[in-house]
């Protein structure tokens, strides 16, 4: 099998286009990361979270920006 002109030229834009979709930044990246005070250090878990960020509690999320949903951990990044 040989390969003719085009074929390397379609191969190489592929491979280009694959590195370069996986070299850009994922939206979670852009999130803001997880605090690092000692409250948060062993937060393992979003119900972990809930302890204090619950509707109603001392420091309750504000929504916007918050959506209603309770996955802190879907868009803020940890940093260990």
């Amino acid at each position: 099998m040989t390969f003719r002109k085009v074929d390397l030229i379609y191969l190489g834009g592929a491979i280009l286009v694959v590195v370069g979709v996986s070299l850009l930044p994922s939206p979670k990246d852009r999130n803001p990361p997880v605090p690092r005070t000692p409250k948060h250090y062993d937060l393992r878990l979003e119900t972990d979270c809930l302890t204090c960020h619950a509707p109603g509690a001392i420091n309750a999320l504000r929504t916007p920006p918050h959506p209603k949903r309770q996955d802190c951990l879907h868009c803020h990044r940890t940093t260990s």
